[in-house]
């Protein structure tokens, strides 16, 4: 595989973390194992892993995403993907 930041072809295993924004909410999905570019650290993750990190945000987000909420407040929750 190649980055497709730096174009350095070395990878190396690792994690990453991954907001993601719903609404007035933001989660921060951590400790996701992740291909990580060995240069420049740019992260990646397989099929499975980015379909496993969307469901989660989906049940995580569910229920806490009001959209009705005063403009501009927002909500920040935080899981760990492992």
């Amino acid at each position: 595989m190649k980055c497709l930041v730096c174009k350095h072809t070395r990878m190396k295993r690792g994690t990453t973390t991954l907001p993601i924004e719903r609404g007035n909410a933001i989660l921060v999905v951590t400790d996701i194992p992740a291909r990580v570019c060995a240069n420049c650290g740019e992260p990646y993750l397989d099929e499975e892993t980015a379909r496993d990190v969307q469901e989660l945000a989906k049940e995580t987000l569910a229920g806490q995403i009001g959209y009705k909420k005063a403009r501009g407040r927002r909500t920040v929750l935080v899981t760990t993907f492992a």
